[in-house]
């Protein structure tokens, strides 16, 4: 047996295998081994490895980033969940932020100088530029009602 740096495990006398120590507890409902019992050490630390990696698959985000949100890396330059989370409860309240604005707003106070319009003939009703849909739409009645 080698010295191992003088490790504490390294003065226990006999090596014992994990196959041969007794697991007492119970598994998690994750676990794919069998819920009846009997398990070793080596079996539970498979098990728990196994579902560790499944763990980090599914949580991997490497691909998080390449669209329209811009992730704060840790030191280390991974991004990590509880960064994401913040980042997405950030971007939410803005986007409801802006939803409960547009919302309170009238469609009728909605500017459309920046949509590039003729408008020929029309105007508002003290005869100045068209500058919100409600006064297009007021204009587009009045010139209706003058034709008939």
């Amino acid at each position: 047996m080698k010295n191992c740096n003088n490790k504490i495990k390294q003065t226990c006398g006999t090596t014992n295998y994990a196959t041969c120590i007794s697991y007492e507890s119970s598994v998690n409902t994750q676990s794919s081994l069998p819920q009846e019992g009997c398990y070793d050490l080596e079996e539970t630390t498979e098990d728990i490895y196994e579902q560790l990696e499944d763990i980090r698959t599914e949580i991997n985000l490497d691909e998080l980033g390449e669209k329209c949100l811009t992730y704060v890396p840790t030191v280390e330059g991974k991004t990590i969940v509880k960064n994401v989370l913040l980042k997405h409860e950030e971007e939410i309240c803005l986007l409801k932020e802006r939803i409960a604005e547009l919302e309170a707003r009238q469609l009728c106070d909605f500017p459309i100088t920046d949509c590039n319009l003729d408008f020929m003939c029309l105007a508002d009703a003290c005869g100045g530029s068209v500058t919100t849909v409600g006064e297009l739409l007021q204009a587009l009645i009045t010139k209706s009602c003058e034709n008939e």
